[in-house]
């Protein structure tokens, strides 16, 4: 294990399908060329209730060395990409981050002011 690889947490529930896809995306990197270790998040336990506030309507949700990366989907490019990145120190968050807590009060917000 290289102390210096880049952690990808993977932030999912039971029965995510695209999960398991994003899973075999980062499994098929020759772990040689594209160190890394992943974490895997279950939104759905107790402990884990503001991430589910959070991302309830986008898993899968990927964090690089605790900084949003990516949702829904991942390719081989965008895999290779990031963690290269996050190898060299040059890792940014990605925009897009979702936040559903956040977008329901400003639906409720909207709602109220009618």
């Amino acid at each position: 294990d290289d102390p210096d690889a880049p952690v990808v947490v993977l932030y999912t529930k039971e029965g995510c399908t695209l999960c398991d896809k994003v899973k075999d995306v980062l499994k098929s990197l020759p772990q040689n060329e594209f160190p890394h270790s992943l974490e895997q998040v279950d939104i759905t336990d107790q402990e884990h209730v503001g991430w589910y506030d959070k991302y309830k309507y986008d898993i899968p949700v990927l964090h690089i060395n605790n900084k949003y990366w990516t949702k829904h989907r991942l390719d081989q490019v965008e895999a290779k990409t990031a963690l290269t990145e996050a190898l060299e120190g040059t890792f940014e968050p990605r925009s897009g981050e979702p936040d559903a807590a956040a977008m329901e009060r400003k639906q409720a917000q909207r709602k109220s002011n009618q």
